[in-house]
């Protein structure tokens, strides 16, 4: 068996105290992600990260935050602003919420908002890669290329094996190069 699967049974079978980014599962899974170059392995933490960052143990934002979800993915974007607000306002320490709101914002173009979302995400999960990603993408649209390198420079801390951060990084090293 490999240390993905016990680290899934682990991650499984523990009393959970905290879903989102607090919780304790996530600790295991960060540390795979800094050893691993098995991409399944990857992309199995990855997926399970998400999840636990999704989760949501409080009954007064779980509807809230589904709806908000559910109008991104509608594409009903200033109404998932209201709502990821209102998530937000009612819980300011759920870091997803904050990157949800952050994502909706960089669809719509407000890049300043974004950047200030994600700033708050990453204070509430350092580790937050899809966070981190966005902002890479915000600073390409801006072509900031330095800037989005050391981003990605930042993702790849956090898991050095990661493919599409890699290929993100050398793609804009030759635009560099190109440019120069």
């Amino acid at each position: 068996m490999n240390i993905l699967k016990y680290i899934m049974i682990f991650c499984l079978c523990s009393f959970v105290l905290y879903a989102d980014q607090n919780d304790k599962r996530l600790d295991a899974l960060f540390h795979l992600l800094s050893h691993s170059d098995d991409i399944d392995e990857i992309n199995e933490a990855t997926t399970t990260i998400w999840k636990i960052w999704l989760e949501i143990n409080d009954p007064l934002i779980e509807n809230d935050f589904k709806r908000g979800l559910n109008s991104m993915k509608n594409s009903q974007l200033k109404e998932s602003i209201e709502i990821f607000s209102k998530v937000i306002e009612n819980k300011p320490n759920f870091a997803e919420a904050w990157n949800k709101r952050a994502t909706v914002y960089y669809l719509i173009g407000d890049f300043d908002s974004s950047v200030m979302d994600i700033k708050q995400t990453l204070k509430l999960e350092p580790r937050h890669f899809g966070a981190l990603d966005g902002l890479g993408l915000i600073f390409i649209h801006l072509q900031q290329f330095e800037n989005a390198i050391e981003v990605y420079d930042q993702i790849l801390k956090i898991f050095p094996n990661n493919p599409s951060t890699i290929q993100k990084r050398e793609h804009l090293m030759n635009v560099i190069s190109k440019s120069a």
